[in-house]
């Protein structure tokens, strides 16, 4: 039923993280029945008709103790059970497999995604401030014979279905958070720091880039474009895109 009023789950770790959500509402919705009802109880049985004096002893401390156990004893076992099992597992580096990872480098800033791709060879080749320009807003130095392949592109991320991506995470100015709601993905971007998240798409289709940080004034046009594509339609954008560079 919870799982409804989530964005659609799109990627390998999602039901993971769904299912931790879902269980701390249900653990949060027992609370809230079980202390509505000793509540409510406690309204009536202690009514002024009832206990018209008032009386010097407080409630024993069975109760209250076995009450504050209880809510103890769920709140361990989520944790055992789902909550650190599923923060060690997206805190570990992706597993090694027969395909390497796509890396991809992304640079926020008030108030554009910039994207980098390293091409084809799998390199990411120089960037500096000094070359960034309107027609090159990632800043890619194409003197550098690693970069002769690298696309770069503002507020448009392009994914290939099924394989992991690692993105390797940077701002230019203030503390951003990269939303991707379908992958289950928020990792802020802190000036000075690379910060590193992965994940592994596994439904196509096309969503919104969001920040979750409050950025500035602009702070609300922040946004950008994300597909998830079959993967030759993948190799064949990554292909047009490096034959404009030509």
């Amino acid at each position: 039923m919870i799982e409804r009023l989530l964005p659609e789950a799109a990627s390998a770790h999602a039901a993971m993280l769904d299912a931790v959500l879902v269980d701390v509402h249900w653990h949060a919705l027992a609370v809230f029945l079980v202390w509505s009802v000793i509540f409510v109880t406690a309204l009536v049985r202690f009514r002024e008709g009832r206990s018209p004096e008032p009386r010097a002893a407080g409630p024993g401390m069975l109760w209250p103790a076995v009450a504050i156990a209880a809510v103890i004893l769920g709140d361990v076992v989520l944790l055992a059970t789902r909550a650190l099992p599923a923060w060690n597992a997206r805190m570990a580096p992706p597993a090694a497999g027969v395909e390497a990872p796509l890396e991809i480098h992304v640079a926020a800033e008030q108030f554009a995604w910039n994207i980098h791709y390293p091409g084809p060879d799998g390199r990411f080749g120089r960037t500096g401030a000094a070359f960034i320009s309107a027609a090159n807003p990632v800043g890619i130095d194409r003197d550098d014979p690693a970069a002769a392949d690298d696309i770069g592109l503002v507020n448009l991320l392009v994914l290939p279905l099924g394989r992991t991506i690692v993105v390797q995470l940077t701002s230019r100015d203030v503390v951003h958070s990269f939303t991707l709601p379908q992958m289950r993905v928020k990792q802020d971007a802190t000036p000075g720091l690379t910060a590193r998240t992965w994940f592994t798409p596994t439904a196509p289709g096309a969503w919104e880039i969001g920040c979750s940080q409050l950025c500035g004034l602009g702070h609300y046009r922040m946004r950008g474009d994300y597909r998830v594509v079959p993967r030759d339609e993948w190799e064949e954008w990554q292909a047009e895109e490096v034959a404009r560079l030509r």
